[in-house]
């Protein structure tokens, strides 16, 4: 989560402690600020959540908040800050007001929406999970695909170039073994020739 986004939720839980300590101390009814307590929770839980995921992701590197950086830093800070305005809003609701029914109450709906809302984290993040793996399998047919393309491709080359190969000689045969006829056809024919010739002398001389 970002600073900013930090920020926000850090000054939207101190502006319902606010709130709802100045509502108690005008004596309103307690009813009447159910909201600013969602406010808060809501507000506060953003925080305490990045925080628990910033120490998860210290003690897999073996490090601190501060050493994570000031981000890290002021998160920490923050999610103190609200622990404590928590303790005092309960104390207010306990010993002020005189109802830890209601106290009780809160955080049992809290509980109850913070479970909610990690159950239905829990499923998106399987949903994304199984989406990714989706999107592997495609990737890793595809890949397959395109490396059997090329083998296939490379055979089909190497065969046409071992065809053309193989054409060109027995064409280059073919010319050969033509000429070889046509040499012998009229060496054929020069020795007829010759052969008649002589004959010819022979019976002009006799």
């Amino acid at each position: 989560m970002d600073p900013i986004t930090i920020g926000l939720a850090f000054a939207a839980a101190q502006s319902a402690v606010s709130h709802i300590k100045q509502a108690i101390a005008l004596g309103k009814d307690i009813n009447s600020i159910v909201g600013q307590f969602s406010k808060f929770f809501d507000s506060s839980d953003t925080i305490h959540r990045e925080r628990i995921k910033l120490k998860a992701k210290a003690n897999l590197l073996g490090k601190s908040d501060a050493e994570l950086g000031k981000e890290a830093l002021q998160i920490a800070m923050h999610s103190d800050a609200l622990r404590q305005a928590e303790r005092e809003l309960k104390d207010m609701i306990l010993w002020q007001l005189g109802k830890p029914e209601i106290w009780e109450q809160m955080i049992a709906e809290r509980t109850r929406l913070f479970k909610a809302r990690a159950e239905a984290q829990h499923e998106e993040e399987k949903r994304e999970l199984a989406h990714k793996k989706k999107m592997a399998d495609i990737f890793m047919m595809a890949m397959y695909f395109l490396a059997g393309s090329v083998v296939i491709v490379t055979f089909l080359m190497v065969g046409i170039g071992i065809y053309g190969q193989m054409e060109e000689k027995r064409i280059y045969e073919q010319k050969v073994a033509a000429r070889i006829l046509v040499i012998q056809r009229q060496a054929k024919e020069r020795a007829d020739k010759e052969k008649k010739e002589q004959e010819e002398y022979i019976k002009g001389v006799k």
